[in-house]
């Protein structure tokens, strides 16, 4: 291997251990912070149809404690607190596009009663005390 490869597979190598690392973070808390579309709310697997824009997804970007995201219609923004396997979101607001589907409501009243989280096989499982309320894919 030439000096010219190697110092640009380390220089690779480098920039994908820094981006990937968050201060005084846990490796799962690390995870979290990720792009997750959603597959099922209260035990029902989620189908995308006609009368849904967008699939409802969750953008969580710990170190800033925001979330960001779609809840099938219209963008949402707001505020995430993990601590450990504690998690809540509150104060989510949304841009006010009519919606034909109540996806929406079931959707944010889901997610703003969830208490702790766990991550197995690329999938954010969202928990009110022990029962699943809503379950995510990693896509990004």
């Amino acid at each position: 291997m030439s000096l010219k490869y190697l110092i640009t597979f380390i220089s690779i190598l480098l920039l994908l251990t820094s981006c990937s690392t968050k201060e005084a973070g846990s490796d799962v808390d690390i995870k979290l912070h990720d792009i997750w579309a959603l597959e099922s709310i209260n035990g029902e697997e989620f189908f995308k149809d006609e009368q849904i824009i967008n699939h409802p997804v969750i953008e969580i970007y710990l170190k800033e404690e925001r979330v960001h995201g779609n809840a099938g219609c219209n963008t949402i923004n707001g505020k995430v607190n993990v601590d450990g396997s504690k998690v809540t979101f509150s104060k989510i607001i949304t841009t006010e596009m009519a919606c034909p589907d109540n996806i929406e409501q079931r959707f944010l009243a889901a997610l703003q009663s969830v208490d702790n989280y766990k991550i197995e096989k690329l999938r954010l499982f969202l928990y009110e005390d022990e029962a699943v309320r809503l379950v995510f894919r990693k896509i990004d």
